[in-house]
């Protein structure tokens, strides 16, 4: 116990104090989730809620890949993403390997399976009455799906909240395509694995209480939204 109290103190020290690794890591950390994130929703919400909503032909399929996309390890997308932007890769005359923009595209790949599924699965359950209602008045098909998506808005929170949690705190691709480079990629995740193989309990607790404070932040968001919704 006195091990992991001595971790604490460590580690509110370094919070208090303002300790610069520590929030340029979380900087980095909200930086690249946030774009991330938000970039793959701005594709992967209309596209699951378009396989929802009117059912095309081979959504079936197309709702599989999305599924198999949420299970594929993050330290296989950072391969994917590092073969991507190597020198010999496709992508490797922009000399992206080992910045922000790399890892924000790795957490791109992440986000968008999670976040089309879970926006699918916010508009396959509703009755197809819902949308086509606003096609009846004259609404085009996107617009119809838009008005769908304002009714769904706390479920699509709570997905692109969902995305949130599953960035920040993802470690393989941080380190794979990021490099964990002090003061420019490193992230809260990566601080605490570098730490702790360090042998520095203390310091990589302090990132790890930041991450909680902020999934608590993420927690508490989506609960005022749902509790609007029902008033």
């Amino acid at each position: 116990m006195s091990f992991l109290w001595e971790g604490i103190k460590e580690a509110a020290r370094l919070v208090a104090t303002g300790d610069a690794a520590t929030l340029h890591a979380v900087w980095v950390s909200l930086l690249c989730t946030a774009v991330s994130i938000t970039l793959a929703a701005v594709i992967a919400v209309p596209y699951g809620a378009w396989l929802g909503l009117y059912r095309p032909r081979g959504r079936r399929t197309q709702v599989f890949f999305l599924r198999v996309g949420m299970s594929v390890p993050t330290v296989v997308i950072g391969l994917l993403v590092f073969g991507l932007l190597s020198r010999r890769g496709l992508l490797g005359s922009f000399d992206l390997l080992y910045t922000q923009i790399a890892i924000i595209a790795g957490e791109f790949l992440l986000a968008f399976p999670l976040l089309g599924t879970l926006a699918h699965g916010a508009t396959a359950e509703l009755d197809p009455e819902v949308v086509e209602t606003p096609l009846t008045l004259g609404a085009g098909r996107w617009r119809a799906m838009l008005k769908v998506l304002r009714e769904r808005r706390v479920a699509i929170v709570a997905a692109y909240l969902a995305a949130f949690g599953r960035c920040i705190t993802e470690l393989g691709i941080a380190i794979t395509v990021g490099g964990n480079l002090r003061l420019h990629t490193r992230t809260l995740p990566s601080s605490i694995q570098l730490e702790l193989s360090r042998g520095e309990f203390g310091k990589a607790l302090a990132p790890g209480i930041l991450l909680v404070l902020l999934a608590c932040g993420a927690a508490l968001i989506t609960h005022r939204l749902s509790r609007e919704s029902e008033a």
